[in-house]
């Protein structure tokens, strides 16, 4: 199992990003670091259309590298949400979401705000999945990314009490996020001792 940890897809995010990364074991991960990503700020309503042109165009980018050479693409982003630390993971891949969803552990309760979702990507023209227990969502990604034979893709969009590059506590979260990911997927041994997340 290969697996890369990209960051800075979204410009104003890669500080996050950077300050994640330092903390993870990189003999087991590769890191692939966008230098001039996208914006991530929405766009007017005149810009909507180049934003997503160059949206996609990055990812379409980013295929190239990863395809024929890695397993598992962890897309990692940041957000706001200003009650408390919390994160969505988003992926095609439902086994893998199921396996991160339930290194959760009910008999613990979790951290004030560190809750985590698990967000099923979906194509604008595939059926609604009708009583689902997971939440769906589409995507810019062009699906070429999130839904490909050749690996799996996981985005990892973990939200800050306030924007900007997040403190420690922000950063453990995201690499505890990380490590699941990489063991749920395969590439990784689970510890001896489990350390379950939120």
């Amino acid at each position: 199992m290969r697996a890369v940890l990209v960051i800075g897809i979204h410009r104003e995010e890669l500080a996050f990003g950077e300050a994640v990364a330092a903390g993870l074991d990189l003999s087991q991960l590769a890191l692939l670091r966008i230098p001039a990503g996208v914006s991530g700020v929405r766009p007017s309503q005149d810009q909507a259309f180049y934003y997503r042109t160059n949206h996609q165009e990055l990812y379409l980018q980013l295929l190239a590298q990863v395809r024929g050479h890695y397993d598992l693409l962890l897309d990692l982003h940041a957000g706001v949400n200003e009650p408390g630390r919390c994160a969505d993971l988003i992926c095609a891949d439902r086994h893998l979401l199921a396996c991160l969803l339930d290194q959760r552990s009910p008999a613990q309760p979790p951290p004030s705000g560190e809750l985590v979702r698990g967000v099923l990507l979906a194509g604008p023209d595939d059926p609604p999945r009708v009583g689902d227990a997971l939440l769906s969502a589409h995507t810019v990604i062009p699906r070429s990314v999130w839904d490909n034979a050749a690996f799996r893709y996981l985005g990892i969009e973990v939200f800050l009490p306030t924007a900007g590059a997040g403190l420690p506590a922000d950063w453990t979260f995201a690499r505890r996020l990380i490590e699941q990911a990489l063991v749920c997927a395969g590439a990784r041994d689970p510890p001896a001792s489990s350390s379950k997340f939120g």
